[in-house]
C-alpha cells in the first residue's frame, strides 16, 4: 500500500487517467447491456443527445436518404461521417469501441480542467487576486471530480453527443487561459455548432481570453538584467475593441466552414432549422429533468410563442449581467453560466450537470465560503434526494402505471431547486470574496440584507 500510494504522488494525472478509462471499459464489458439501458434513460438522454437517435440517423445517412427528414434526428450533421467509420454499436466489439471513444472525450475534458485548475485562473486575474487563492484543490482532484462523478460515469456508458460540445467547451477555457484567441475561437465555434446554448459563453469565455491577454509576460532585457535595466512587456495590451475583432472572426469563419462543410454532406439545407430551431420551437416533449417540457405540454397554442420566447429571454438574461458583474473573475462568470444552461436549457440533462459541478472546483478556494455562510448541505441532500427518487418515480410513470407525470415533474423541480441553491451559492461566494477585499473589515462577518 504504501508503494502505491507513493507511484501515486509521484505520478498522479496518468494513474487517475488510467483508473477512470480502466472503469469504464470494465463496466462496458462486465455489464455488457448496461449501456443500452442508459441510453434509454430520459435523465441522459434526450432528443437533441441521444444516441439511439444519432444510430437512427446514421441508417439513413447510409441509405443515401435526408436523416433529418421526419422529426427524428436533431444532432450535427458532421456526427454522421464520424460515426459511420465505427463498427455497429449492435455487437458487442461495436458498443466497446463506441464506450472507448466516449471515454477519450471523458479524459480530453478532465485534462482541460486539469490545466485550467493548474494555471490559476480562477483565483489570479489581471485586475484581481483573491486573498484564498492558495486554498484552491489540486488540480488532479478537480479531475478527479469530472472522471468518477456518477452523472459523468453514466453519461460516458450513455454515450449522448453532448459529450462532445462538453469536450470543446472546456477545451475553449483551457486556451481562453492561455490567451490563445484563435483557438479559443475555433473551439468555441464547434460547440456552437453541435448545440445552440454554447453561444451564451461567448461574452465570458472572451472576457477570460481578453483578461489573460492583458497579462502581458516579462522578459528580462538583452544584457541579462545587468545594466540595471528593468524588464519590459513582450506585448502591449489590446483594446477591447480590437480584441473583439480578432476573436470573433474566427468564431464565425470556423462556424460558417463547419456549416458549408454540413451542406456539402446532405442533399438539402434542412439540418439548419432542424438542428438550431428545434431548441426554439420545441417540438420534441419528451420528458428530461428540465423545466420545460411538462410546461409546454399543458400549454395553449396561442400562448406557446409567447412563453417560449419568455423563457428563452431568461437564459439570455443571464450572460452579460454575469460577465459584466464578474468581470474581474472571468472564470467565475464562465461557471456561473454553465450552471445557468445546466438547470435552465430546454432539454436538460445529467451529463451537462455532472460537468458544471466538476467545473464549480476550480473555484475551490470559494468554498469556504459557502460552508460557512450559505447552504451547501441541504442543497447536496436535495440534489441525492432528487437523483434517487427520479427514475423510481419515471419508472412508476410510464412503466408500473401506478404514477403519473405529475410525479416525475415533481421531483424535476426538486432536482432544479437544488442545482439553483448551489447556483446561488456559488454566485454568493464569488462576490463575497471580492466584497471582502474591498473592505477588509468585515472578513467572517455575517451580511444580512436589511
Amino acid at each position: 500500500m504504501n508503494a502505491l500510494a507513493q507511484l501515486y504522488n509521484e505520478h498522479p494525472k496518468p494513474i487517475l487517467f488510467t483508473s477512470a478509462v480502466a472503469l469504464r471499459l470494465l463496466l462496458a464489458i462486465a455489464f455488457p447491456a448496461l449501456p443500452d439501458l442508459l441510453t434509454l434513460r430520459a435523465e441522459i438522454s434526450t432528443p437533441v443527445n441521444s444516441f439511439k437517435r444519432l444510430q437512427e440517423g446514421l441508417f439513413l445517412y447510409e441509405r443515401g436518404l435526408d436523416p433529418y427528414d421526419g422529426g427524428i434526428f436533431y444532432q450535427a450533421p458532421l456526427l454522421l461521417p464520424l460515426f459511420s467509420l465505427l463498427p455497429s454499436p449492435a455487437t458487442f466489439f461495436g458498443r466497446i469501441v463506441s464506450v472507448a471513444l466516449y471515454t477519450v472525450l471523458d479524459v480530453l475534458s478532465a485534462d482541460c480542467l486539469y490545466e485550467i485548475a493548474a494555471s490559476g485562473v480562477a483565483g489570479v486575474s489581471s485586475v484581481y487576486a483573491s486573498p484564498r487563492r492558495k486554498d484552491g484543490w489540486k488540480p488532479v482532484s478537480v479531475a478527479a471530480v469530472y472522471l468518477f462523478n456518477p452523472f459523468t460515469l453514466l453519461t460516458c456508458l450513455a454515450r449522448p453527443t453532448t459529450v462532445f460540445t462538453t469536450c470543446f467547451i472546456l477545451l475553449s477555457i483551457r486556451q481562453a487561459t492561455q490567451a490563445k484567441a484563435n483557438a479559443t475561437a475555433f473551439a468555441l465555434a464547434i460547440a456552437s455548432y453541435s448545440s445552440l446554448h454554447p453561444l451564451l459563453l461567448l461574452p465570458p469565455i472572451g472576457l477570460l481570453c481578453y483578461d489573460q491577454s492583458c497579462k502581458a509576460p516579462q522578459q528580462p532585457s538583452k544584457d541579462g538584467g545587468r545594466s540595471g535595466k528593468q524588464a519590459t512587456t513582450s506585448t502591449t495590451k489590446p483594446t477591447p475593441l480590437s480584441f473583439t475583432t480578432i476573436f470573433l472572426t474566427p468564431f464565425l469563419l470556423t462556424l460558417l466552414l463547419l456549416l458549408t462543410l454540413s451542406r456539402l454532406l446532405l442533399p438539402s439545407s434542412t439540418f439548419l432549422s432542424t438542428l438550431y430551431l428545434t431548441p426554439l420551437s420545441l417540438p420534441d416533449l419528451t420528458p428530461n429533468p428540465g423545466l420545460w417540457w411538462y410546461f409546454f405540454t399543458e400549454m395553449f397554442d396561442a400562448f406557446r410563442a409567447f412563453f417560449l420566447g419568455v423563457f428563452w429571454l431568461h437564459m439570455l438574461a443571464y450572460s452579460a449581467p454575469f460577465t459584466i458583474r464578474l468581470r474581474k473573475q472571468p472564470l467565475a462568470a464562465i461557471v456561473a453560466m454553465q450552471g445557468v444552461l445546466a438547470i435552465f436549457q430546454p432539454y436538460a440533462n445529467v451529463g451537462d450537470v455532472g460537468a458544471w459541478l466538476a467545473a464549480t472546483c476550480l473555484m475551490s478556494h470559494l468554498f469556504p465560503i459557502t460552508s460557512t455562510h450559505r447552504y451547501p448541505f441541504p442543497a447536496l441532500a436535495a440534489l441525492l434526494y432528487a437523483s434517487l427518487l427520479g427514475p423510481a418515480f419515471h419508472h412508476l410513470w410510464l412503466y408500473a402505471g401506478s404514477g403519473n407525470a405529475n410525479f416525475f415533474y415533481a421531483i424535476s423541480l426538486v432536482w432544479a431547486l437544488a442545482l439553483l441553491i448551489l447556483e446561488t451559492d456559488f454566485v454568493y461566494a464569488c462576490l463575497r470574496d471580492e466584497w471582502e477585499v474591498e473592505r477588509p473589515g468585515v472578513k467572517g462577518r455575517v451580511a444580512r440584507q436589511v
